[in-house]
């Protein structure tokens, strides 16, 4: 998941301790805290037995200055709110707040009980936060961190040839780790493109990367022919402890997925950043020549974007009917306008050229946009608000019309 800009609005205009009765403004009590969202209902059994174990973890924390439980209500009466909330010492969200279903949106907060752990600059340390305090019940790890990624890398790999090395000996070099089933289509598809990508690397920096193949497949058999194919190292099939870790660490939802982790880095804790959770894009594009090691940019093709534009604004020039020409002058103008800006919110800005692709169409359909134009559409994109979406109606882009429209957004419309 990306990391999501915390908007304190959301937390209403007073949060209430039920068992003491005090209240406060949610920006008062919550700002420069580590935040613990606990979704949950006095209707779900689950919840009944969690609730007993945040309390007693609330207790036991010497100082409870640098953190702030917030009870978001599932329930589905006022009486069962306040049954459940009555002897709560920590900060609750009224009964059926209005913005609950986008805070419960915005976590993925899909199962009860459910607890969210905010760093204080709001982005997600942790939505695994029930599985944590069962296993650290007196929070001794706590705000339960992810390990460090050189602590869940495997300890050896095996070499294309087979034979076994020690994962240290990469510890200078990009790893690029890549996901993916003998079984999948796509990967099958995208593994051609891939060794290609990864033989033209290999003869213009030889020294610098490394390629390890993750098995998703359930059996060696698989695991064995499909890595038979690969030029590039694998982790041991009979490694599923490291498999299902790095899934869950970088939150492998489908293959193929390609991500690029840096160096381990001895400056910072030792351990190995992460550059870009999925890379595929770029092998697809053949735009890896000159990037490496692909940090993720501000600006993309709406075509091909793996992108999740549900968690951030998105400033999209749809220009479908444009002449090629006027295409590559949209492109360089959306690329300098990403390069400019400086603005505090997160903004990615695209630009989409073919209306056959599903995420164009769909897109334009979903704004209402019309049939396909001579002239270019300016579209701001603002799913996280409830679906919100402004149309420019200027038609020449251009690096100021599109930091004047960036401003100016005009009637605000929603899908």
């Amino acid at each position: 998941m990306a990391d999501i800009e915390l908007d304190y609005s959301l937390f209403g205009d007073i949060l209430k301790k039920p068992a003491t009765g005090e209240t406060a403004v949610p920006d008062d009590v919550l700002l420069d805290k580590t935040l613990l969202l606990y979704f949950g209902a006095h209707w779900s059994g689950p919840c009944l037995k969690f609730t007993p174990k945040l309390h007693l973890f609330n207790q036991l924390q010497a100082d409870k200055s640098d953190y702030e439980i917030v009870f978001c209500s599932m329930d589905r009466s006022q009486e069962e709110y306040d049954k459940y909330t009555e002897d709560m010492p920590w900060w609750c969200l009224p009964y059926a707040i209005s913005t609950l279903p986008k805070l419960a949106e915005l976590y993925e907060a899909s199962g009860l009980p459910y607890l969210v752990v905010l760093d204080i600059d709001g982005s997600v340390i942790t939505k695994e936060g029930v599985q944590n305090l069962r296993m650290d019940p007196v929070g001794k790890r706590f705000p339960w961190r992810p390990q460090p990624l050189v602590d869940i890398m495997p300890k050896t790999y095996v070499a294309s040839s087979l034979v076994e090395h020690s994962i240290d000996d990469l510890e200078e070099k990009y790893i690029m780790l890549f996901f993916a089933s003998k079984t999948c289509d796509l990967c099958a598809e995208f593994t051609p493109w891939l060794i290609k990508a990864y033989n033209i690397l290999k003869e213009r920096r030889p020294g610098d990367f490394e390629l390890l193949f993750v098995c998703c497949d359930d059996s060696q058999a698989d695991f064995d022919s499909y890595f038979a194919t690969m030029p590039w190292g694998a982790i041991p099939f009979d490694d599923r402890e490291t498999k299902k870790n790095l899934e869950k660490r970088f939150e492998i939802t489908n293959y193929p997925t390609l991500v690029m982790v840096g160096p381990v880095n001895y400056d910072e804790g030792e351990d190995r950043p992460l550059i870009n959770p999925d890379i595929r894009a770029v092998i697809e594009t053949g735009d890896y020549i000159s990037d490496f090691p692909y940090y993720p940019k501000p600006f993309g093709d709406f075509c091909t974007t793996t992108d999740d534009i549900n968690t951030h604004k998105c400033l999209i020039v749809f220009h479908e009917g444009g002449e090629m020409d006027d295409q590559d002058e949209v492109e360089e103008a959306v690329k300098q306008a990403a390069m400019d800006y400086r603005g505090d919110e997160i903004i990615k800005f695209y630009w989409a050229f073919d209306d056959e692709v599903p995420l164009v169409a769909n897109t334009r359909q979903a704004c209402d946009l019309g049939p396909l134009q001579e002239e270019p559409t300016m579209v701001l994109l603002d799913i996280p608000d409830d679906g919100a979406f402004y149309v420019s109606e200027e038609t020449e882009v251009t690096v100021d019309t599109i930091k004047f429209f960036l401003m100016n957004h005009g009637e605000r419309q929603q899908i």
